[in-house]
């Protein structure tokens, strides 16, 4: 097995395995053996939905992921965005940050993966 599938699969049994996920379209992509990426929509069990891209590499057994940005929301906008994106560099953890619903300026945040994202919004929606 190539190692970027093993994360890959790691991925898949935590969403499996989470208490919030109602249902999935999740694409995986292998660009290289020990990198690739992960995109798609989380449905959850309120009905809001988590819409995700993360670019991940792979170097001695240890996943670092380069790029993401995790949007949860309903069908009413937005309720945080998690980025890292260097478009806010005033932000004091730039590259990273969060948008917040019905705040104008981002928020600092540390790096994101979905793994940590989904442990974030189940301790807010449990």
């Amino acid at each position: 097995m190539r190692i970027i599938d093993d994360y890959f699969k790691k991925i898949q049994d935590i969403i499996a395995k989470s208490k919030i996920v109602a249902s999935t379209n999740i694409e995986y992509i292998k660009v290289l053996d020990h990198e690739g990426y992960v995109r798609g929509t989380l449905t959850l069990i309120d009905g809001s939905e988590l819409r995700l891209l993360e670019y991940t590499e792979i170097s001695r057994g240890q996943p670092t992921v380069v790029r993401y940005r995790f949007q949860w929301q309903t069908a009413g906008g937005l309720i945080a965005r998690w980025n890292n994106a260097p478009n806010h560099p005033e932000v004091e953890t730039f590259p990273h940050h969060k948008h917040v619903k019905g705040e104008e300026r981002p928020k600092p945040s540390r790096a994101k993966t979905l793994i940590s994202i989904l442990k974030e919004i189940e301790a807010e929606m449990v």
